[in-house]
């Protein structure tokens, strides 16, 4: 695989997020190839902003949530300092993952709404355009991990490829049949982007990864659901 950084100019909330794609591609976007996008310009793009403070935003969504019986559910599990530890669509991330680095003074950034119909609209104007069939559209974030000190990225939703491969059944280099393993392909090709895309002054809220596996192309309706596991399995719930 070859992952290519996109540069581009800012974002600015009113533009549309497609065309700004276009604008700044400089290159073929080749068959087997996978377009990873910074949640932060989806965002953006559905004007998801706010300049109340985090707290209250924290506590704004989590309220919405419970009232509202979200699928999406948001809440807070701890909270340290000025962070809190909470859980948004299954994902533990700080904060509900809103954010105020890259944003003008005082505004902050929630998730994105929805962010596998996006993924799947994108990557429908993305096969039209360029006439390609095998593309994947990968929603970008980051995220820290327990114990681990630095961020490593996380897929919010994903299109065209499958976002866990499940490994059950194959066989090691010995012979014996795996049990339990599963791969997390969407979160590992967020990781590997999120070095291109950097936490500053980068300005690369695209990475094109060109060479994907073929294997993990697909047609069928992705779920950001299905890399989710339960309390039960989690081996972080001690």
């Amino acid at each position: 695989m070859i992952f290519f950084p996109i540069k581009t100019g800012i974002f600015k909330k009113d533009e549309n997020l497609f065309i700004f794609f276009c604008t700044h591609l400089s290159q073929e976007i080749p068959e087997n190839s996978v377009l990873v996008i910074s949640s932060k310009l989806v965002a953006l793009s559905q004007n998801r902003i706010s300049q109340l403070e985090i707290s209250e935003l924290i506590h704004q969504e989590c309220n919405n949530s419970e009232k509202n019986n979200s699928e999406n559910s948001q809440k807070i599990l701890s909270k340290t300092g000025d962070f809190f530890l909470t859980e948004h669509s299954g994902i533990i991330i700080p904060n509900l993952g809103i954010d105020s680095s890259n944003s003008k003074k005082g505004i902050k950034i929630f998730w994105p709404e929805n962010p596998q119909k996006f993924a799947d609209e994108f990557r429908e104007k993305l096969q039209k355009k360029y006439e390609i069939k095998n593309i994947g559209v990968v929603i970008s974030d980051s995220r820290i991990t327990p114990r681990r000190r630095g961020t490593t990225g996380v897929a919010l939703a994903w299109s065209g490829i499958s976002g866990v491969y499940d490994m059950r059944g194959h066989k090691d280099i010995y012979g014996r049949k795996l049990e339990v393993s599963t791969v997390n392909i969407a979160d590992n090709i967020v990781s590997g982007s999120e070095i291109l895309m950097g936490q500053a002054d980068e300005k690369t809220p695209f990475v094109l990864v060109e060479n994907f596996p073929e294997k993990f192309f697909t047609e069928k309706q992705q779920n950001p659901q299905d890399a989710v596991i339960s309390q039960e399995e989690d081996l972080f719930e001690v």
